[in-house]
């Protein structure tokens, strides 16, 4: 059982409310124009032990405003649960109260509450971030429509390729490449605010990467009851993450389904093409939703790729393609 039949055999029969949408999404509709997210991050599964406090406290924030922007959203008020270890030094608190505070104003948000608590364990965090929607309300992964185009923000991969560099995975390298792989992982970059404006225009459905892009296109795929035809060559990399697939120290498989990059993943009608081209958001067309069901990747020569798993789930590991 993974932790989505996990939610959907014990969890989702308590979400009674229509906003709730059967705990199938990744927000919540409180009422009209309100939505919230709840991402927690535990150490030594979301974060390494050794990476410094104000990096784990930006990736708290982050990985939850992801959430906020996919749906069309913008940040506004947030719940803190702290959970700090008996052995973690308490001076570290100061570090992590100071980027946790700019963090969540860089994103428009404020922090209003929460609860402390300590533990033998490791340190595990959670922060509830409410946010704003216009008129629409969130842009739910249920709505991709047959000959949609497919959009994803960003770039894909550097996630995975940071936590590779810094669990040595590349060898010896240079200072200034191990700091930028591994910057990536510590403190991922979401789109910007205004992308939230392009979603809420434009997007049919729509989904943060967080699990890895053929997992969280797969999530759309089943909401939607379509399927998502994605072309590998068009997936945006960074150089970085280009020029280590093109030297073999990576997979283009591997930065597909690796997850931790916090883009957002969207469909929307062709008809829109045009403005979203002219938006002046960094996105790119990956793709089109056809009759069927599943993510269908195809690479260059168009033959089908095959995925060991399509990217990571909690309780059993991999998620299965």
């Amino acid at each position: 059982m993974d932790e989505f039949d996990l939610i959907r055999r014990y969890f989702a029969p308590l979400a009674s409310s229509p906003g709730a949408d059967g705990l199938r999404d990744d927000v919540a509709e409180i009422s009209p124009g309100l939505i919230a997210t709840k991402d927690a991050i535990v150490e030594g599964v979301h974060f390494l032990p050794d990476d410094p406090i104000a990096t784990v406290a930006q990736k708290l924030v982050r990985v939850n405003v992801s959430d906020i922007i996919a749906k069309g959203g913008k940040p506004d008020a947030a719940l803190l649960a702290l959970v700090w270890p008996k052995g973690r030094a308490s001076e570290q608190l100061g570090d992590f109260s100071r980027a946790l505070g700019a963090d969540l104003a860089r994103w428009g948000a404020h922090l209003v509450g929460g609860d402390t608590t300590s533990t033998p364990g490791p340190l595990t965090l959670t922060l509830t971030l409410f946010g704003r929607v216009g008129a629409r309300g969130p842009v739910r992964r249920s709505g991709a429509q047959v000959g949609d185009d497919v959009w994803v923000s960003g770039t894909i991969g550097d996630g995975l390729l940071g936590l590779m560099a810094a669990k040595g995975a590349f060898g010896k390298l240079s200072a200034e490449a191990n700091n930028l792989l591994v910057s990536r992982y510590r403190v991922p970059e979401p789109p910007r605010l205004a992308f939230a404006e392009l979603v809420a225009a434009y997007a049919t459905g729509s989904v943060d990467v967080s699990d890895g892009l053929v997992a969280d296109a797969g999530h759309i795929a089943e909401a939607s009851d379509v399927k998502l035809v994605i072309h590998a060559k068009d997936v945006p990399l960074s150089a970085i993450g280009g020029a280590y697939v093109s030297n073999a120290k990576a997979t283009l498989s591997a930065l597909l389904t690796g997850g931790d990059d916090y883009q957002t993943l969207f469909t929307a009608s062709a008809s829109a093409r045009a403005e979203i081209e002219r938006s002046g958001q960094t996105v790119t067309r990956i793709g089109f939703v056809e009759q069927g069901a599943g993510v269908n990747v195809l690479d260059a020569s168009g033959a089908e790729m095959a995925f060991e798993s399509a990217g990571w789930t909690h309780f059993s590991g991999p998620a299965e393609a």
